[in-house]
């Protein structure tokens, strides 16, 4: 290989290719491998292109041959003289740009430092001038520090020149002594800030921004272009982090990353640097404290527009970070299982993270943060497309979404905490409710009306099997029927239309519960909703098979009925999980929002019968069955059935006897097709203020009546039951659905 002009800068050379660096090392090549690493990740602009020890045998030859780097063993003794070693190292090197000496034992002779005047560096393991010179290698610097009694020791980056440990100084990092360090212990923090210390330092001399000047080194500000040149990659959530800093390193984006992400980026191959690289700071207190430092806060929140921001940085030696990939500890996960205020919740609240993410999005004009693994390939795509840039409004948008994910994230902790109640309040006089977007609606109630899907948790507690997508009112009818099919144990089937049951059965098998529902109504069960409580199978599916129903929801569905129901593409079938208890109803009002607890009770310890006849053994079973619907029904609600069935119901009328009238009506269509029930009773969601809504129901053959009661003219609907010989029993529990 060709040297290069002789006195050539880094820049210089640069231009003509990557600049080829020599080190010479004989000891384990700690230093060596962190140069190695740099250059592999673009953080040096050159390549190790030689690797001599003088020792036959050292852990650098082994670390250079392992990297494919040409490896040289040369000893001492091996020449005649020293000036042949000093002839032979020359030659040897001839063709490097810069030299980086890395546990050198030897003493460099005239010809080499000649050849390689003001192009060779050196590191030293304490504050040069203190502890330097002749004598002062490996562990006695360390021994003489602790020795002196010194607070502050640390490493030295400089030019080589004819002296020991004295020419001029590039940087320094300092490390703090401790009372209680050991020489072996402080060798290895020094060795941490050396790791740090010496690819920035050869960095700068392979961009061409070390100057020398009157014996002192002068450090040129690296010209900004707004690519994208370093990304900080610290994740809970790993998905696709390896596949993406791959991708971000064959870029030319330097990636660096904390902990557990460092490790997985690591063990991959990938070319990574550690955080603490970067800080010149180890994390502290079982990592509550990693990412809170100046040099991360300030690589990120400085702005490029700002000659005054770009100058502080360059004097306090901060490298700008212009990609931030960050999600957060799974609090919500953890607040599933453990107790408010326990260690392990406060232990998996996110600081620095949230730190992160806030930071990069207000500083979203030069900085993209990324909280989500399905954003990587976009801004991926985005580098490639704009010359390693990521354009302002895409920034712009993931900045948004890192707000609404702190956003989130601080009210789920609220939410958690404010579980151990601090008042008497059950409702806190500040709600903060996180709500993760499923997905956007064809359109709202009506097509005119824009609309979106959300959640308090981060999925939905069904699995679309099959089916087109579903409709604002398909949500709305099927989390109904599925809770209305929920409140039965034995086999049950209920079909909704608008909200509300149009037909409830149950049997001794699922078929049976499907077919007594869907003859209460068939009518009003074309284009309608669906719910069982068992596993829908194929016999269903074939009576299904040419009549028009909406969705059908299911803990689960055979593999035949799937398969026919292919030939129905666009039917929806949803598998169900069992609702969660304790969920709160969020009602809007535009600006205000009603919430209360969901009606999760169907009957209280109150079961009056204040009438003189007492119901039956099939009338009092109806009259629970016709109960359970009722609380479905839109209010006011009549439900008339029998011990299995509803047949017929009478929903949404502004005045009770109103839907007992609309009850008669559908029993009259019921008994066209059906004989008269043997035994039919009636079920009224709230209490009946006047006889007559009862008077009417008893003309339709209700022999039972179930009701609230609570109005201050029970005592004529009782005496009226009485005269009627109509049992009634009193719930004291009211199911208004609105």
């Amino acid at each position: 290989m060709p040297p290069r002009p002789p006195g050539a800068t880094g820049g210089d050379l640069k231009e003509k290719g990557p600049v080829r660096i020599a080190v010479l090392a004989s000891g384990n090549g700690t230093n060596l491998q962190a140069i190695m690493d740099a250059c592999a990740s673009g953080r040096i602009g050159g390549e190790v292109s030689l690797v001599v020890s003088s020792l036959g045998k050292a852990g650098s030859l082994e670390r250079a041959v392992k990297a494919g780097i040409r490896a040289e063993a040369l000893p001492l003794k091996d020449r005649p003289s020293p000036e042949a070693h000093d002839a032979a190292l020359t030659e040897l090197c001839r063709g490097a740009d810069l030299v980086c000496l890395a546990g050198w034992m030897l003493k460099l002779g005239p010809k080499f430092l000649s050849a390689f005047k003001g192009r060779i560096l050196n590191i030293h393991p304490a504050l040069l001038p203190a502890f330097g010179g002749k004598g002062f290698y490996g562990m006695k610097v360390h021994e003489a520090v602790i020795a002196a009694g010194a607070r502050l020791s640390g490493c030295t980056v400089h030019f080589v020149t004819e002296d020991y440990d004295s020419g001029p100084i590039i940087m320094q990092r300092s490390v703090p002594v401790f009372p209680d360090d050991t020489p072996a212990s402080l060798a290895a923090r020094v060795n941490g800030a050396e790791l740090e210390a010496y690819p920035a330092a050869v960095s700068l001399f392979c961009d061409g921004l070390l100057e020398l000047k009157d014996g002192r080194v002068l450090v040129k500000r690296a010209p900004a272009d707004g690519r994208a040149r370093r990304a900080l990659v610290s994740l809970s959530d790993k998905t696709g982090a390896v596949d993406f800093a791959r991708a971000l390193a064959a870029r030319g984006v330097e990636v660096v990353s904390t902990s557990g992400t460092y490790k997985l980026l690591k063990e991959a191959g990938l070319p990574v640097r550690p955080l603490e690289s970067l800080t010149g700071f180890p994390e502290i207190l079982d990592g509550r404290v990693k990412t809170l430092q100046p040099a991360v806060h300030g690589g990120i929140l400085y702005r490029r527009d700002r000659a005054a921001h770009a100058e502080q940085l360059f004097r306090h030696g901060i490298e700008p970070i212009d990609i931030v990939a960050v999600n957060l500890y799974p609090f919500e996960k953890t607040a599933a299982k453990a107790r408010a205020w326990s260690d392990e919740l406060i232990e998996d609240i996110d600081i620095g993270g949230v730190a992160l993410l806030r930071a990069s999005a207000k500083n979203c004009a030069s900085v993209t943060v990324l909280t989500d693994p399905a954003d990587y390939p976009r801004v991926l795509d985005a580098l490639d497309a704009n010359a390693g840039k990521v354009p302002e409004a895409l920034n712009r948008e993931l900045a948004v979404k890192a707000f609404e994910l702190t956003s989130s994230y601080d009210a789920a902790i609220a939410g958690k905490l404010g579980e151990e109640p601090l008042s008497c309040e059950f409702f806190p006089a500040r709600l903060r409710t996180p709500l993760n977007k499923i997905c956007d609606l064809r359109y709202g109630e009506n097509p005119h009306q824009r609309a979106a899907l959300y959640s308090r948790n981060p999925g939905l507690p069904f699995d679309k099997l099959a089916g087109k997508e579903l409709s604002y009112n398909n949500i709305l009818d099927a989390y109904g029927t599925w809770q209305a099919v929920s409140e039965f144990e034995v086999p049950a089937c209920v079909i909704f239309k608008h909200v509300t049951p149009c037909g409830l059965g149950t049997g001794s098998n699922i078929r049976e519960a499907f077919e007594r529902a869907w003859n209460t109504d068939p009518l009003s069960a074309f284009g309608g909703i669906i719910a069982v409580n068992r596993t829908f199978d194929r016999g269903m599916a074939e009576f299904l098979a040419k009549r028009f129903v909406e969705v059908i929801c299911a803990p689960d569905f055979d593999e035949e009925a799937v398969k026919l129901f292919a030939r129905k593409p666009n039917l929806r079938l949803l598998k169900w999980e069992q609702l969660p208890k304790g969920r709160l109803l969020f009602r809007s009002l535009g600006d205000e929002v009603l919430i209360s607890e969901d009606d999760e009770k169907l009957l209280g310890d109150k079961w009056e019968v204040p009438t003189v006849r007492k119901p039956a053994k099939a009338e009092e079973e109806a009259l629970r069955l016709a109960w359970a619907a009722c609380k479905y029904v839109r209010s006011n609600a009549i439900v008339l059935s029998d011990r299995h069935r509803t047949v017929a119901i009478g929903a949404g009328q502004m005045s009770r006897v109103d839907s007992v009238f609309m009850a008669g009506r559908k029993l009259g269509l019921y008994l066209k097709d059906n004989p008269r029930p043997e035994v039919m009773v009636m079920a009224s969601d709230a209490f009946f203020p006047f006889p007559d809504a009862l008077e009417e129901g008893a003309k339709l053959g209700a022999t039972a009546v179930i009701q609230p009661g609570g109005s201050v003219k029970d005592a004529e609907v009782i005496a009226a039951a009485d005269r009627l010989g109509v049992a009634m029993v009193l719930t004291g529990m009211r199911h208004f659905r609105h």
